[in-house]
C-alpha cells in the first residue's frame, strides 16, 4: 500500500535562511588522497610552532620559498621553512643545503596548509 504523507501547512518562514552543516572536511581537505594531519611534539619560536598543534600538511603542493614544509632528514621528519638559492633547496632554521645535510635521500615530504591550534578564548576577569 503506498504511503500517505500529512501535509503540515505552508513550509517556514525562515527555511530560505538554512545553512548547511558545518563541515571542516570540505572546508580544508582541498585534495583528500594527499592531506595528512600531524601534531607537533615540541616548541618551536622560530617556525611559530607550539607542543599540540594540529598541521594540516599537502603533499600535492610544490613548495614556495618561505612555506612551512615537512622534510625527511637522514630517514626522519622534520620541520623548517623551504628555500631555493642558487638551484639548491634549504630547509631553514638549519640553514644547509637539503641533500648536503647528512645524505642524498633527504627530501621536501609535504607543504604545511593549515594550522590548528587550540585556544581558550576569553577575556581577562
Amino acid at each position: 500500500m503506498p504511503e500517505i504523507q500529512e501535509m503540515t501547512g505552508f513550509q517556514s518562514p525562515c527555511a530560505e535562511y538554512a545553512e548547511d552543516v558545518l563541515s571542516l572536511d570540505k572546508k580544508f581537505l582541498t585534495n583528500p588522497p594527499a592531506m595528512f594531519f600531524i601534531r607537533v611534539k615540541s616548541e618551536s619560536k622560530f617556525l611559530n610552532l607550539q607542543r599540540g598543534d594540529l598541521l594540516l600538511v599537502d603533499r600535492s603542493l610544490t613548495p614556495r620559498r618561505g612555506d612551512l614544509v615537512v622534510a625527511v632528514v637522514s630517514n626522519t621528519f622534520v620541520l623548517g621553512v623551504y628555500s631555493r638559492r642558487e638551484g639548491r633547496d634549504y630547509l631553514l632554521p638549519f640553514n644547509k643545503p637539503l641533500g648536503d645535510i647528512e645524505s642524498a635521500d633527504d627530501y621536501i615530504w609535504g607543504v604545511i596548509d593549515t594550522q590548528f591550534r587550540r585556544r581558550r578564548v576569553g577575556v581577562e576577569r
